[in-house]
């Protein structure tokens, strides 16, 4: 079962290149095996063309990001989670990086977003504990537990790293919703912060509202703000065509998830 959803997560996601490719190559078979199948090939080809397009307007794309974030802002005011114990950072990628015997591991832009968001939350806090969830993930090429960078940025960014707990051995949301919880319970730990991307925000809540837990919900930026800001132009562009592909993984992986019983 693992292997087929690594493999639709490769493949099938709309806005992906693999996707694409795949389309382009279902279509131009259907045009070639006969006039039959070549009527079907064609409309196939407008539609694959025409899906990419509307996922690449801007305008689309923040629709798509904004269905899935909807209900969600940042935390303004501390006095909202003036309860709060802990802050759980939840891993958002990473990569590593090798030549020959030496090798560096850097997180990806969401990752370091919600590193970001984290120290902001921890300054208005006092001093909570931050857990911090990522393990390994060799297919992405990830080698180091994720958790371990983003434990290194969050020190760099004014955390002290003595209260920072981490969990190393999740792969994925449903796992940080297992492991996470006996770590905040060694700490008695009942109120506490969740941290993560906003389209990834709903999925992650109703992984953790599903073993027992509330968390308050505090979402990071979706992109950074050094980036220019997004638009409602309707002209395509390849940074809505990214932000499109990151919506429709997670709208799948939502289905996937409550297909599962995980939420």
């Amino acid at each position: 079962m693992d292997t087929v959803v690594e493999f639709i997560k490769d493949i099938f996601i709309p806005g992906s290149v693999a996707f694409l490719l795949l389309g382009l190559v279902v279509g131009v078979l259907l045009l070639y095996l006969g006039d039959r199948t070549a009527k079907w090939g064609r409309r196939w080809l407008v539609l694959l063309a025409v899906v990419y397009v509307f996922m690449s307007i801007p305008l689309i794309s923040n629709q798509l990001v904004g269905g899935l974030s909807a209900g969600f802002s940042p935390i303004e005011e501390v006095a909202l989670v003036s309860d709060a114990e802990a802050i759980v950072v939840l891993g958002g990628g990473g990569a590593t990086y090798q030549a020959g015997e030496q090798y560096t591991t850097a997180l990806s832009e969401s990752s370091t977003l919600r590193a970001l968001e984290a120290a902001r939350i921890y300054d208005m806090l006092e001093d909570p504990w931050v857990i911090v969830s990522g393990g390994l993930n060799s297919r992405a090429g990830l080698l180091d537990p994720e958790s371990e960078p983003l434990r290194e940025s969050l020190t760099k960014l004014g955390i002290p790293r003595e209260n920072i707990l981490l969990d190393s051995e999740s792969q994925n949301t449903y796992e940080q919703g297992i492991n996470v919880p006996p770590l905040l319970e060694t700490k008695n730990i009942d109120s506490f912060i969740l941290i993560t991307s906003p389209v990834h925000m709903r999925r992650s809540l109703l992984v953790f509202q599903k073993v027992g837990l509330d968390p308050y919900p505090g979402i990071s930026t979706q992109q950074s703000e050094s980036q220019a800001a997004p638009t409602q132009s309707i002209i395509p562009d390849e940074d809505a065509l990214v932000q499109s592909k990151a919506a429709m993984r997670e709208i799948m992986a939502l289905i996937y998830y409550a297909l599962r019983g995980w939420i």
